[in-house]
């Protein structure tokens, strides 16, 4: 099947048809994990032929990376749906706030999820750069809504990485709970007074 061309949809119905492909692969790859999870079983469930799921992937990682990707996006667009209409100039203790809320959620409401992704990263490297890739396409949307006058542009980049990075690393440990010896709460307030002094103009 890897010979036939890989086509992108232009039309409704077939963009319909590429989306449900997608979803049915996000369902099985949840329920039953990567390695359990066929193209034939993603088909079926999406009531197309394994034809048309190659007419539109080149194999069945093509689906799980795109998969993740619409699981991430339709999670993330209403935290930036709310932090592009934040009022400016913007408040940053609120919007590190409302950052490190979503993590949290996020992590403790998909916590298969993040599981798998994580252990698909260090097993496919081909994987872990395309996530990479989507990390950059995010943190540059999170700089992109702080244009902000009071907002200390200087190195913005690394400051929201950081940012990115701790939320992250919170919101796993609150989902996981692997640190006895940390107060998470205490960990997220000094996180949150970092960086509220970052990202804050000093003029």
């Amino acid at each position: 099947m890897g010979d036939i061309p890989v086509r992108e949809p232009k039309q409704k119905r077939s963009i319909e048809k590429k989306t449900k492909i997608i979803k049915s692969g996000l369902e099985l790859f949840r329920e039953k994990g990567y390695y359990n999870t066929n193209t034939i079983e993603i088909a079926k469930m999406a009531g197309v032929s394994t034809g048309t799921v190659y007419s539109y992937f080149k194999d069945k990682k093509d689906i799980y990376l795109a998969s993740f990707e619409y699981f991430l996006d339709i999670h993330l667009q209403p935290l930036f749906d709310e932090l592009s209409n934040t009022p400016k100039p913007i408040d940053v203790e609120v919007f590190v706030n409302k950052c490190i809320d979503w993590f949290i959620n996020f992590c403790i409401n998909s916590k298969q999820v993040v599981n798998d992704w994580v252990l698909m990263q260090e097993a496919d490297p081909e994987i872990m750069r395309y996530f990479f890739a989507y990390e950059d396409k995010l943190l540059s949307s999170f700089v992109a809504v702080l244009d902000s006058s009071n907002i200390n542009k200087k190195n913005l980049g690394e400051k929201v990485y950081l940012l990115y990075t701790l939320a992250d690393r919170l919101g796993i440990d609150y989902a996981f709970r692997n640190h006895n010896n940390i107060n998470l709460e205490i960990l997220r307030e000094e996180i949150v007074n970092m960086l509220t002094r970052l990202l804050n103009d000093p003029q």
